[in-house]
């Protein structure tokens, strides 16, 4: 199929899934529209008319990345009963983002350490809106007396933020334990309940 055939909404998949690749790699900075249009199979002209220069195609991989959180944690949220079993589920979720999302991660990092230099205004109220899911959790587990009252804020990042590197930091972690001998390998539903352990201890109330 010639690049000119390739039908536009597949050309526009294959264009974000192309820069959700270079982004995640290399970051904003780095990423250069030609690679990206290359990646894609499509011409740099194609490539400006079904998304835009290099801050609309930033733009629109973020929205896709993050957009997709919400309904997943919704749809998990379905299942569960308890304020406790509601966060577990929460871990759960984010801890599967690598798998359903594999450029969240590395996209969301990078954002991080650089302070979000990159970030739109409008992404960030995008990621607002799972802030809003975790402080739901959290203000029934108080309302429900399951939980103490903690910031929901500080409380979001920290737990958004533990699984994140927990993921992030597999290779590291694989080096660390061959030359300590531990053979252990951790899944990331291992991840998601071991920060929910070190989490609930915290805030279930006794």
């Amino acid at each position: 199929m010639s690049r000119k055939s390739i039908p536009e909404p597949d050309a526009r998949a294959r264009i974000l899934a192309a820069a959700a690749e270079v982004f995640a790699s290399i970051g904003f900075a780095g990423a250069r529209v030609d690679e990206i249009a290359a990646r894609a199979g499509v011409n740099k002209a194609m490539l400006y008319y079904h998304v835009g220069d290099k801050d609309a195609l930033y733009a629109a991989v973020l929205t896709e990345t993050v957009d997709r959180v919400p309904p997943m944690l919704r749809k998990a949220l379905e299942n569960a009963h308890t304020p406790a079993e509601k966060l577990q589920c929460v871990l759960d979720t984010l801890a599967s983002l690598p798998e359903s999302n594999p450029q969240f991660v590395p996209i969301m990092l990078r954002e991080i350490a650089s302070g979000g230099a990159t970030l739109p205004d409008a992404m960030v109220a995008r990621m607002a809106g799972v802030f809003q899911i975790v402080a739901e959790v959290l203000d029934e587990g108080v309302k429900k007396k399951a939980f103490r009252r903690t910031d929901p804020l500080l409380t979001h990042v920290s737990l958004v933020g533990s699984m994140l590197f927990l993921v992030a930091s597999q290779p590291i972690r694989a080096r660390v334990a061959k030359l300590t001998g531990v053979n252990k390998e951790h899944t990331l539903k291992d991840l998601a309940r071991h920060t929910g352990n070190l989490v609930l201890y915290g805030l279930e109330k006794k």
